[in-house]
């Protein structure tokens, strides 16, 4: 229970990069012995959620640039190969409720309603996906969409990106209306690259304002 609970907060984003888990108030908060606390802290650390620093103990886990272009090379792959087995199984409910799902996040985005966009895209993600018929493949993608919270969003503020993720919504759309499971591969490994090229420029964005905050506080 103590691990699920901690690598749900860390995948949820409650804990920053490089924030220290105290063990000893773990196991107040917990109201455990410190024991279970350690062992739940060293599964963390196979998940390679935690890792341990020199005299500073457990903190969380830095997802680094090249982390999240690894994750996004098997996204890419994956959640084509997903959208590709879906689609002769997609039925005409299935290609309603999308199409309901579209429209509303449209709806969100002119609203201005970025997290509520952000819920929807996941929608219409899941919605292809579990059509595919293969639980392994859905499990897998499942476990690298996990880290989504870990990372900057993408759609906070970020009207340029929506356009481009609707207009491409849309693409993938009308290629499992048509059924056509070829092109709607396409057009998802064409739509996962370009958001896993923008979680990269606003990671190193993010990176890069640290850096220039620090360097100004330092010499004021």
């Amino acid at each position: 229970m103590i691990y699920q609970t901690l690598k749900d907060e860390i995948l949820n984003g409650q804990y920053k990069f490089g924030e220290k888990l105290v063990i000893s108030r773990l196991a107040i908060r917990f109201e455990s012995s410190e024991i279970p606390v350690r062992e739940a802290i060293s599964q963390l650390e196979s998940d390679k959620l935690i890792q341990f620093k020199p005299h500073v103990g457990a903190v969380v886990s830095t997802l680094s640039s090249k982390d999240i272009q690894e994750i996004f090379e098997l996204r890419v792959e994956l959640e084509g190969l997903s959208t590709r087995l879906a689609v002769e199984a997609l039925t005409e409910q299935h290609l309603a409720e999308l199409r309901v799902i579209l429209d509303k996040s449209i709806k969100a985005y002119e609203e201005k309603e970025y997290a509520l966009y952000e819920t929807l895209n996941i929608e219409f993600h899941n919605k292809i996906y579990s059509a595919c018929n293969n639980q392994l493949l859905i499990s897998t993608i499942d476990e690298l969409w996990s880290n989504t919270k870990r990372y900057p969003s993408v759609f906070k503020n970020n009207d340029g990106h929506i356009q481009a993720s609707i207009e491409e919504h849309e693409e993938i759309y009308e290629a499992l209306l048509n059924r056509d499971s070829m092109l709607a591969e396409n057009y998802m490994i064409k739509h996962k690259t370009r958001a896993g090229r923008e979680i990269l420029r606003l990671t190193q964005r993010k990176f890069y304002d640290k850096l220039n905050y620090l360097i100004s506080s330092q010499s004021n």
